[in-house]
């Protein structure tokens, strides 16, 4: 009878990931003196977001908004109110 599994050393490789690395932020969201970056909220802490005024709660995928050079001034946004910043800036998308 025939082998159900094949070997390891049979198995064609997994296709490459179209997913963009852990913490890269979208294209959309960069704004020139900024760092921004993506993250999963899985550090259990909530985060006032700047744009609504309510918490980024635990477990919630955000951004994170630094000025360059000013990392104590780093900020945790919603995605959507970024991106609504951002229009407000005249950068929108």
């Amino acid at each position: 009878m025939p082998r159900k599994h094949r070997a390891a050393r049979e198995r064609s490789a997994p296709p490459p990931s179209t997913q963009r690395p852990l913490g890269v932020a979208p294209e959309w969201t960069i704004l020139d003196g900024f760092t921004i970056r993506t993250v999963s909220g899985e550090k259990g802490k909530p985060y006032r977001c700047p744009g609504c005024q309510q918490l980024v709660r635990a477990g919630t995928p955000h951004l994170v908004v630094v000025a360059d050079g000013d990392v104590e001034g780093r900020r945790h946004w919603h995605t959507p109110c970024w991106r609504t910043e951002l229009r407000r800036l005249g950068r929108g998308t």
